[in-house]
């Protein structure tokens, strides 16, 4: 794609664009690579640019009112050095130039620049990629009024023509250069699941393309949608079903061999690009009801889990990561393996942890108090090993009051059988046992409130039996006393 005067000599692409600056113009575009038409100059008035660079990308941002080149890299070059990394590692190939990334302010000089490729890109689109000399064009006034998502995926779609191109010595057909666009692109589920809906609904009605006509350079008419998601579960499917090495050959195969075909004999032996479509139509009505959000691209994204493990979903994180491994494993990738084998192993102490924690409720209603206090302190141990942030603390705090509450009162329930055997310890014992019962009464537990009211009873009924018999040694003393005041002589006697 010819640019205004920031694309130098030295950033030249893999095409033979030669640039002759006279005076204040630029004459023209001397020649492009192989099958590719010539770009127009660009207008006049689009040759004021600033420049901004990050390690795999070159900004040139044509001056405006709305965003500078700083702020522009800043919003989106992270964006940008995601998406060359991880499609870098997804397609195992990288460019050995940095892409140079064209910001149009002016609507009709993106228009005009774009007008002059070759190619044809699907609706919705408006990062527009030229891989054959790595750059990118992109329409200010729409990019800036995409969503955070939508922005990030459109850098990311661009990205990926680009790297394909790469990977394949530029020899990559229309529709599997489309579906990967789309594959590598942020999940997206409506968009996704309006995907699956258009393949459904055509194969149910005996109207997908042919792969032929998928990898057609100029869509059929009136099927772009049609084009675009067929071209995006072919992708889906091959990635899925036939697997991440197989998939990185066959664009290394396009290389070497004449046609997408042939590449397929290459990287798909002794399966052969007939038998894979038969193949994928037989698996499409699966994949389009269940199969359709399964992306593994989405495995690089760790945030999710992470964000699930800060909030105590272990089950969830160690779900999510699953596709992570699936990944990384597929990549050979050591790193990513350590990452997701370090998350992995908090996602296995946090669910034994809640295991624990579990157990500990369980122990509670039943009942067991000690048993409780052991869960619970090794539930404790094992949310140690955790961030702060991931500890339940209110849940243990309670948990640990009532398994206390519970073990105090069978200690002073043991206590008090203990004091009821001796007389003088008759009123500590009482108090011991009413205090456990009332606490068994608040926890629940009717059979230990039960044993707590019969050591009362039975104190109260010995009380009884011993206020009783000192009645009666009373009543027996006084009667004693009547009967030898009634029955005794004089105190002294008289001899008359």
């Amino acid at each position: 794609m010819a640019h205004p005067h920031p694309r130098i000599p030295a950033d030249f692409g893999r095409g033979t664009r030669r640039f002759l600056l006279a005076g204040l113009l630029l004459l023209s575009v001397v020649s492009l690579a192989p099958l590719r038409a010539a770009a127009a100059p660009p207008p006049s008035g689009t040759t004021d640019w600033a420049t901004q660079e990050t390690d795999h990308f070159r900004f040139f941002v044509q001056k405006n009112d709305r965003m500078t080149a700083e702020a522009f890299v800043q919003a989106y070059g992270a964006y940008a050095e995601t998406a060359f990394k991880e499609i870098s590692l997804f397609f195992n190939t990288a460019a050995d130039q940095k892409i140079s990334v064209y910001v149009y302010a002016d609507t009709g000089s993106y228009n005009t620049a774009v007008g002059a490729l070759d190619r044809v890109e699907i609706a919705g689109i408006d990062a527009i990629a030229d891989p054959r000399n790595l750059d990118i064009s992109i329409a200010l006034p729409t990019f800036s009024a995409h969503s955070a998502l939508e922005a990030e995926n459109q850098i990311r779609h661009a990205t990926a023509h680009v790297l394909a191109g790469v990977a394949s010595d530029f020899n990559i057909p229309r529709g599997f250069d489309e579906g990967i666009a789309q594959y590598v692109e942020r999940v997206n589920t409506p968009k996704l699941a309006r995907i699956a809906s258009v393949v459904q609904t055509a194969n149910q009605q005996v109207s997908l393309p042919s792969w032929v006509d998928l990898n057609r350079a100029q869509p059929l008419d009136g099927e772009d949608d049609l084009i675009a998601a067929s071209a995006y579960s072919v992708v889906a499917y091959l990635i899925q079903h036939q697997g991440l090495p197989e998939f990185q050959q066959f664009l290394a195969a396009l290389k070497t061999n004449p046609g997408w075909r042939d590449a397929m004999k290459v990287a798909y032996a002794p399966a052969d690009s007939n038998g894979l479509y038969k193949q994928w139509k037989d698996k499409l009505s699966v994949w389009a009801a269940t199969e359709w959000s399964w992306n593994l691209v989405e495995g690089f994204n760790l945030d999710p889990a992470k964000e699930l493990l800060a909030k105590g979903n272990y089950k969830g994180a160690q779900d999510r990561l699953q596709l992570s491994e699936q990944l990384f494993l597929a990549l050979n990738d050591q790193k990513g393996r350590d990452e997701v084998e370090q998350l992995k192993t908090e996602c296995a102490i946090g669910i034994q942890a809640e295991e624990l924690m579990t157990d500990t409720q369980q122990a509670l209603e039943r009942h067991t108090y000690d048993r409780a206090s052991s869960y619970l302190a090794k539930a404790k141990a094992q949310y140690d090993q955790l961030p702060p942030e991931q500890r339940p603390d209110e849940l243990i705090a309670t948990y640990e009051a009532l398994a206390n509450a519970g073990n105090e009162a069978t200690a002073q329930l043991d206590a008090a059988t203990g004091l009821s055997h001796s007389w003088g310890d008759y009123p500590e014992a009482r108090k011991a046992a009413r205090n456990a019962g009332a606490t068994f009464a608040t926890l629940g537990d009717e059979e230990k409130r039960t044993e707590a009211q019969s050591v009362l009873n039975g104190l109260d009924t010995r009380q009884r039996r011993l206020v009783l018999m000192l009645g009666a040694l009373a009543v027996l003393t006084l009667a004693w006393l009547a009967l030898w005041l009634w029955a005794r002589g004089p105190s002294e006697l008289k001899w008359e």
